[in-house]
């Protein structure tokens, strides 16, 4: 994913169930920039949602997975140059 986010992409993860989503964290990087020894990511790619935070409601969960990614669009068109056309 490091490597990746160089890449125009951005990546989406729903943890669905009971379980203990905590490393998740790390990958969705809202606190810092994902990091593996010296390499650094260029920009957070990542967004991470838990299903059952939106009980039955897909709006929500919806919002919540596309909440980050103008900002992570914005952040790749920052890191190669690129002025978007207006």
């Amino acid at each position: 994913m490091i490597t990746a986010s160089t890449l125009p992409l951005s990546i989406v993860i729903v943890g669905v169930g009971n379980e203990d989503f905590s490393a998740m964290d790390v990958l969705d990087s809202d606190k810092g920039f994902l990091r593996q020894g010296d390499k650094v990511a260029k920009r957070d790619m990542v967004q991470f949602v838990k299903f059952n935070d939106h009980g039955m409601s897909l709006e929500s969960l919806g919002i919540a997975m596309l909440r980050e990614i103008p900002e992570q669009i914005s952040a790749y068109f920052n890191i190669m140059g690129i002025v978007p056309p207006m």
